[in-house]
């Protein structure tokens, strides 16, 4: 297109005519724009590098929407007459401040700014006029926020977007930028990038970056000028002829003459270079439009020749953009600067024009960087290409393409099928493989050693991933015995056998693949080939550890690998669609024609249609993939949460203005499946079987599972596993949601148990966590109520106090052990192993401890603990009565063993003091009486720890007496046995009496000088002496001369006899005959 500026301002060209022209991309866009009217969403981001014409869509599109000058089309079935535009350009200042200055605003904020765009739109509307608010550059803006660190312009940005977003105002609301959105925010933190994630997520991107077949369109519009001269109608046709047949330039699918013929003089492979080098080192368009009006010396408004050739292109790009060709930047820059090495080498060749080995050079560096991989350049295309765009002759091209040669500057390589420079290494590859050959070892296995070259890629099965939900990937496989077949697991859902082994006969292969599940076989037919380059390539390892120190020969070496790993890689996987001559495919014992990519991938859709014919159609990313998320992970358990507490709830009680994930699981999953309905017979909400035929399989599946346990558990794994396989293979993330909801909805039905722990009454989130982490240490059964004792059954409901419901008889039976198992687990240590209780209470708590299955416990094990061994085959009432009343007994003894515990220790603390009632808080108060004169400094450690317990001002009970006997036993009487309860007893009643004369003695009110001391002895005769001494530390020398001789003679006798002695004396001193 012709400009009158390199640039387009939208501002100051709006009065200008530019001379636009329309794109295909352009008029995609407009499109987009213009009918997003009265949608929901009319905030735009129009992204595109540098020069690639954003300004001038966005001069063209206010023209078109004012009617002034139409580029695109206008019926778009709108009755808006016009538009009004407001419009700014980017700046490294606050978006705040511009917007407040373009509005006429003196002051103020983004409340003043929105209040005005509003005012601008209702003043629009009516006149019938819609509102377009465009910002230019809006890049700058987006920089100055993110060195400022400024949200106020991010939080106008987003209200500007929300405000525009309405369905009921007729705005739109465009920026532009050069690259992304959230590229700008690169600098910040994590958490403040996310804020620009969700303002970013409220405008709709339109790339715009035009293809380079519309940037030559541009270029032709503007040559239009230039005319092909009758003389170079020849050279033309052959010039396109050779470019065709070389396949050098990617856009040779259009009418390659029309516009090679519009380009002039450019040719078609020049013209697709100078784009292509504009965009890599220029600005698109910009630099395409500087070209075309440039008139220096290397421009093609100077160029006198007969085409402006690559040549030319590059003398071109050399002078006007070399900052960016010689850039450490430039990812070719090794070839450029070879490229003028070479020509600098060139000069040194004689009896050749220079400026012929210049062109060649030239051709050769631009070529080998700008055209397709793969395509052809030889010295055939060198010698052709120069003959029809330059005065050179064929002979004189071959010549200089030869003196170049030899003088080792450049070579043609097989690798990328094109002459290149040579980077100066002295081996003769050729040679050097031969010789190879002799070293390595040609006896190698295809099949062991081709995964060492090729990394096979995992194929999604797109058809039946699309339709059913459930994403299918089938990976590539060596098979070298046909024994060794194998069905995927995990992730997988199907392997592609590769049978490159010669060795293996068609019709075995065929036999194999019948009933081979989600197998499919290829028998290639080129192994031959495969084992050729496999060879060559070890070749080349040889020599690059071989010439390892020859820099230049190690990297034409390593290109050379590069090459041959390629071609392998095509004759192993490209080269899979072939003719059937080639290759054989065969799946469930019958050829297939697979002749494409696509025909593969729809053969693997068969395949997973026949193979998992059961798996239902899910469509949640969410959670139909192998592995979940950390995020989708906590949503399983919010999930399980409702499912096990809102049943009867519309959508389980989940919020109507909100989704989280676990709502959008529960919709897809439940609600869409017919799942979780409205029961019209209950009237509320209610699980049941799914009205979703795909379901109908699975949930089958997993009710005749269930069925199959009335005889024996089943590991839960094992279900785990069988939906893990074929015809189901449902992926583990799925799984791990499908297997716990469908045990809520079904747990009145079956019984869960531990592999250790045996019964598990109640089917709770953490239950379910566990069994989600460890499926394989439970297992489940079910049970036939039908043939048991219906009496014996309502007499449990009775003991039990469960009333019938809608879960009915087997709900009931199972609630029924499950209460005996908690009524079990709350007794404490004591009643768990206490034999105070009677034998039928110690036999009903053994069978509830070894009880391990509901059934057996409630008609076998419970009845016989208490005697009554045909409980579960007679009807009898006064049986029922008797083993009922027996039950109830044993229960109230079990539950009362502790309580009596602490009956016994109350009587013996009471009878101890000799207190006068029995009632706690009486009792209590005598205690605190009988113990008011004690001084606990004057007692010891233990006696000190027991009157505290006393004495404290604990008002309940049980807490009283439990802290009083658990310090004189010296350990929680929770945990005491039964033949340490005398040991109790006895001590309880040592430290009272203890306490009890130290109160007295206490009372005596001790000092320095005197104390008291309580005395009692028995004698044989059972007369008891019990007095008290006062002690007395007053200074006596008639008493300490008197003790002194007593002492002295009484030393005289042996240990037993000064006893005697004392005691002799002591019981005449207080007239008792205690020793006789």
């Amino acid at each position: 297109m012709a400009y009158n500026n390199i640039s387009t301002n939208i501002l100051r060209d709006e009065q200008k005519e530019l001379n636009y022209v329309v794109t295909p991309n352009a008029i995609e866009i407009y499109e987009r724009i213009i009918g997003s009217l009265g949608k929901s969403n009319r905030s735009f981001t129009l992204i595109g590098n540098y020069g690639t014409g954003k300004s001038t869509f966005l001069w063209a599109l206010e023209k078109n929407l004012l009617n002034k000058k139409i580029f695109f089309n206008t019926n778009n079935g709108s009755e808006i007459k016009s538009y009004d535009f407001i419009k700014s350009i980017g700046d490294n200042v606050s978006l705040t401040h511009v917007l407040l200055k373009v509005l006429g605003l003196k002051e103020g904020g983004s409340v003043e700014v929105l209040q005005e765009l509003e005012k601008r739109r209702t003043s629009a509307a009516k006149k019938n006029n819609g509102l377009v608010l465009i910002i230019d550059e809006f890049g700058k803006f987006l920089e100055f926020a993110s060195k400022s660190k400024d949200n106020n312009d991010l939080y106008l940005l987003q209200q500007i977007s929300e405000w525009c977003n309405d369905d009921k105002k007729n705005v739109f609301f465009i920026i532009s930028l050069h690259q992304s959105f959230i590229s700008y925010s690169n600098s910040l933190e994590a958490t403040e990038r996310q804020e620009w994630e969700k303002i970013k997520g409220r405008f709709i991107e339109l790339p715009f970056n035009e293809p380079v077949e519309q940037l030559l369109y541009f270029a032709s519009k503007k040559l239009d000028d230039f005319e092909l001269p009758k003389s170079r109608q020849n050279d033309f046709n052959l010039l396109n002829k050779l470019i065709k047949k070389n396949n050098l330039i990617s856009f040779i699918k259009f009418d390659i003459s029309e516009l090679a013929k519009s380009l002039y003089p450019l040719d078609c492979l020049s013209a697709s270079i100078l784009v292509y080098s504009l965009q890599r080192y220029g600005q698109n368009e910009r630099s395409l439009f500087t070209f075309l009006n440039d008139g220096s010396k290397f421009s093609i408004n100077s160029f006198k020749g007969k085409f402006y050739a690559i040549s030319n292109v590059f003398d071109y790009l050399v002078n006007t953009l070399g900052s960016e060709i010689y850039s450490f930047n430039n990812s070719h820059r090794s070839q450029w600067q070879t490229c003028f090495a070479a020509l600098e080498r060139a000069e040194l060749i004689d009896e050749v024009d220079y400026s012929l080995m210049a062109t060649i050079i030239k051709t050769i560096c631009l070529v080998n960087i700008f055209t397709k991989a793969g395509s052809l350049f030889d010295r055939e295309f060198i010698s052709g290409y120069i003959k029809y765009t330059t005065d050179f002759t064929i002979s004189d091209v071959e010549k200089a393409i030869v003196k170049l040669d030899k003088a080792g500057i450049i070579r043609f390589y097989r690798h990328s099928n094109k002459i290149n420079f040579l980077d100066g290494t002295d081996i003769d590859i050729e040679q050097e493989l031969a010789a190879a050959s002799k070293e390595i070892n040609q006896g190698f296995s295809v099949s062991n050693t081709i995964s060492d070259y090729i990394d096979f890629p995992v194929i999604l099965v797109k058809e039946n991933s699309f339709e059913r939900g459930t994403p299918r990937f089938f990976e590539f496989k060596i098979l070298s015995d046909i024994n060794k077949i194998s069905n995927a697991e995990g992730p997988l859902d199907g392997y592609i056998n590769l049978i490159l082994d010669g060795s293996l006969k068609e019709k075995d292969v065929r036999t194999a693949s019948v009933n081979a599940g989600s197998n499919l076989f290829v028998i290639y037919k080129n192994s031959k080939e495969i084992h050729n380059e496999i060879f060559t390539i070890n070749k080349l390892e040889f020599l690059i550890d071989k010439h390892s120190e020859d820099i230049n020969a190690v990297k034409l070496l390593k290109k050379e690998r590069d090459f041959h790993s390629k071609q392998l890689e095509k004759f192993v996987l490209d080269n899979l669609f072939v003719s059937n001559d080639q290759n054989v495919w065969y799946y469930n014992g019958l050829p297939r024609a697979i002749e494409s990519k696509k025909s593969l991938n729809k053969m693997l859709s068969i395949i997973c249609n026949e193979e998992f014919e059961s798996a239902p159609n899910l469509k949640n990313e969410l959670i139909n993939k192998e592995f979940l998320s950390p995020q989708i992970l906590t949503a399983r358990k919010a999930l399980l949460r409702y499912l096990l507490s809102n049943e009867t709830l519309e959508n389980l009680g989940f919020p109507e203005d909100k989704f989280p994930p676990e709502k959008s699981i529960y919709i897809s999953l439940l609600k869409d499946t017919g799942i979780h309905s409205r029961n019209k017979q209950l009237k509320h909400f209610s699980y049941g079987a799914p009205s979703d035929e795909t379901f109908r399989a699975l949930w089958e599946e997993c009710t005749n599972f269930l069925r199959s346990t009335h005889s024996a558990k089943r590991n839960l794994a094992e279900l785990y596993e069988i939906l893990s396989k074929a015809p189901y293979k449902l992926k583990k993330g799925f799984i791990d949601f499908w297997i716990p909801m469908f045990l809520i909805i079904n747990k009145e039905d079956f019984a869960l148990f531990h592999e250790t722990n045996g019964f598990v009454p109640y089917l709770t989130e953490d239950v379910l966590d566990l069994v989600h982490k460890l499926p394989s240490n439970y297992a489940v059964k079910s049970y036939e109520i039908s043939g048991l004792n219906v009496n014996l059954l309502e007499s449990y409901k009775e003991l039990v106090q469960i009333g019938n419901d809608e879960a009915g008889a087997k709900s009931t039976f199972l609630s029924i052990y499950g209460n005996f198992l908690r009524f079990y687990r709350g007794l404490n240590e004591y009643a768990l192993y206490t034999k105070s209780v009677s034998p039928k209470a110690v036999n009903f708590r053994e069978a509830i401890k070894n009880s391990k299955d509901p059934e057996d416990a409630l008609f076998s094990q419970f009845p016989n603990a208490l005697g009554f061994y045909t409980m579960s085959i007679i009807e009898n009432d006064e049986i029922l009565k008797s083993y009922t009343f027996h039950i109830q007994d044993a229960i109230r003894e079990l539950r009362s063993a502790y309580d009596n515990l602490l009956n016994r220790i109350e009587g013996h603390i009471i009878s101890s003091f000799a207190c006068s009632s029995d009632d706690f808080v009486v009792y209590k108060a005598e205690i605190g009486e009988r113990l008011i004169n004690v001084n606990i400094h004057l007692l010891g450690s233990e006696q000190s720890v027991v009157y505290k317990r006393l004495i404290s001002s604990l008002d309940d009970r049980a807490s009283w007496l439990k802290s009083v006997a658990d310090a004189v036993l010296g350990k929680s009487i929770d945990k005491m046995i039964d033949e340490e309860e005398v040991l109790l007893m006895n001590n309880l009643q040592e430290f009272i009496l203890g306490l009890i004369k130290a109160s007295e003695l206490h009372e005596f009110a001790p000092n320095d000088n005197r104390s008291m001391v309580s005395i009692q002895m028995i004698g044989v005769s059972g007369a008891i002496l019990d007095d008290k001494i006062i002690i007395s530390r007053d200074p006596n020398p008639e008493f300490e001369a008197i003790k002194t001789q007593v002492m002295e003679r009484l030393t005289t006798l042996d240990i037993h006899r000064r006893k005697q002695m004392l005691m002799e004396l002591l019981s005449g001193e207080f007239q008792q005959d205690l020793v006789v």
